[in-house]
Order: C-alpha cells, then structure tokens, then sequence
C-alpha cells in the first residue's frame, strides 16, 4: 500500500517540482495536549498543473530525485484567485493578504499641515499690595479689597 498525504501547496518555483506542507495532530503526552505538526514534501508535478495555495493529495512513488519520492495524484480543491481588472494579474488569496501597496503611490495624494506651537498665554496682571493687605489685616482682621 502506498503512503498518501494530502497537503497545501506552498511552493511552485522548480520545474516540474512543487513543495506540499503536510500537517498532522500529534498527541503530546507529557501535557496530554494535541499539537498541530507540519512537515514539508517535495512531489512530482508532471502537468505543472499546481498554484500556490492549492489542496493537493501525494503518493508514494520510485525515488525521482534526492528529495523527491512522491507525487501529485490529485488536485482535490484549486486555490481561489482574484483577477485585478486594471492590470490582469492573477493574485492568489494569500499574496492578497500579504500585498502590501507601493509607500509612494499612498503618499502622493496626501497633504501635511505646518506645525505651528500654541502660543504662550499672558501671565495674570495682579494689582495686589502684600505690604499694604498685611497692615490692614493685622489692624482689622479681615483682608480688605
């Protein structure tokens, strides 16, 4: 019986080879916990019929390089793209997550202000005479105004 692993295609940059992240819950005992492991294959992509993102079933194959003993049997479920009707680029829902918009392009439309430092208010103008009020107070009682 051959190995079959069904995985996410994360790489699609070699000729006729594409790179699949398998993952599988694996029980720690120790914490009694399941953690999510990831492991990476690289599979025979004879077609070339692979994009990034998409959910592909691998099989266990002759060895076909140093790296590489499986390969695609299926594409179960294509990655969902988006055209951009402006430049007709297909972007893939990961990239569009990942796209990040030019620095320049968001710059050139907006304007700054001056920054002018509020002004420094006026001190207070007391008309009080603390030798005067200290006699008053200390003849009568009261401070006289």
């Amino acid at each position: 019986m051959r190995h079959n692993f069904i995985g996410i295609v994360i790489s699609t940059a070699m000729d006729k080879t594409v790179r699949v992240q398998v993952a599988k819950r694996v029980m720690v005992h120790r914490f009694q916990k399941e953690v999510l492991r990831h492991k990476v294959y690289m599979a025979h992509d004879e077609m070339e019929n692979c994009n990034n993102g998409d959910v592909v079933r691998i099989e266990h194959c002759r060895k076909l390089s140093r790296h590489k003993s499986f390969a695609i049997a299926e594409v179960i479920k294509p990655a969902r793209s988006w055209t951009d009707p402006e430049t007709g680029i297909d972007m893939y829902l990961r990239e569009i997550r990942n796209y990040k918009p030019d620095a320049k392009a968001a710059q050139a439309d907006v304007t700054t202000k001056e920054f002018a430092a509020p002004k420094v208010p006026a001190p207070p103008q007391n008309d009080i005479n603390l030798e005067s009020d200290m006699k008053t107070y200390e003849q009568t009682g009261t401070l006289g105004q």
